[in-house]
């Protein structure tokens, strides 16, 4: 079967630019995009077909009607990736955990984790906080103490970050980054610096909601992501992370290399290019592979991989 290639969904932000646009080569691409969906199966959103037979349908659709192509369907898309590329810091935030994201009416929370493809010296990003308790917290918020409460983490190129759901955190200018999420498109807004839109108001916040979530566990304020390098041969296939809510790879082809049938991948040609099952790709493609195919790589290119 052939590749099932998908056109990114571009999300235009105040804290957007180009540098998506950029570099994935994406000409079509509107200006002030801070994040673009790879893979999506929302609702009222999802990414589009652009190969037969299935051209035209969503990823929604061939998740629902097309089992074939995943194998275990019979629950709601699990996840979103997302290609990010802020030219303005993102607001200060948590996403909630399953007891909290049911309450709200949705059946997952909320994990994520970020791989960095360029990140500028000295890139930070916000990842966790300071505070002991919810009395200590909103101490530090009514005295407006945020420098001192809010935490950061340094980031450098091809550094990969976990953010369980309950941590405060928010991305940061000057990095352009593979995300993958629980598919719960919900974020409860904690700070955003006091900025304001054109019209001069400043964007809703969540801090109750945020409040209620959010943990106090230094333990889970630290990266636990520890990938794990295996070399193949014409490649390096390295494990970034794999847990209840998702399973996520790097590939480094530089050569041929070939990796065995197993489950559905969803792709993104992060670096360079290449052929993949005959096909030619290059950074900004966005395939899926479905389960039960191997994938014969050449070239000289990186792919990030998802699968749940």
């Amino acid at each position: 079967m052939a590749l099932l290639h998908f056109k990114p969904i571009p999300r235009q932000t105040i804290w957007g630019g180009d540098v998506i646009k950029n570099y994935y080569g994406y000409d079509w691409m509107p200006d002030n995009v801070g994040q673009a969906w790879a893979f999506a199966a929302q609702p009222t959103e999802s990414n589009e077909c652009l190969t037969d037979p299935y051209k035209g349908l969503t990823l929604k659709d061939l998740w629902e009607k097309h089992s074939e192509l995943f194998g275990d369907t019979d629950r709601l898309f699990p996840v979103i990736v997302s290609l990010l590329g802020p030219v303005k810091d993102l607001s200060i935030q948590v996403h909630p955990d399953t007891e909290n994201a049911r309450k709200a009416g949705f059946l997952y929370g909320k994990n994520e984790c970020w791989y960095f493809l360029e990140a500028e010296p000295d890139s930070k990003i916000v990842f966790g906080h300071n505070a002991k308790n919810e009395e200590d917290l909103r101490k530090y918020i009514a005295e407006g103490r945020w420098d001192d409460l809010i935490d950061h983490l340094d980031v450098s190129k091809d550094d990969f970050v976990y953010i369980p759901s309950g941590l405060l955190h928010a991305c940061c200018k000057g990095v352009c980054a593979y995300e993958v999420q629980q598919s719960t498109d919900v974020t409860y807004r904690f700070y955003d610096y006091d900025r304001v839109d054109a019209q001069g108001n400043k964007r809703e916040l969540h801090l109750e909601k945020a409040i209620e979530t959010l943990s106090y566990d230094k333990s889970a304020m630290v990266n636990i992501a520890h990938p794990v390098a295996e070399e193949i041969p014409g490649g390096i296939v390295t494990h970034l992370l794999s847990n209840e809510s998702f399973t996520v790879t790097k590939v480094e082809v530089d050569g041929q290399a070939k990796l065995p049938a197993g489950t559905y991948q969803l792709v993104t040609v992060a670096r360079g290019s290449g052929v993949a099952n005959g096909e030619n790709v290059q950074v900004g493609s966005q395939f899926l592979l479905p389960r039960g195919e191997a994938l014969e790589l050449s070239g000289k290119l990186t792919l990030m991989m998802t699968t749940a």
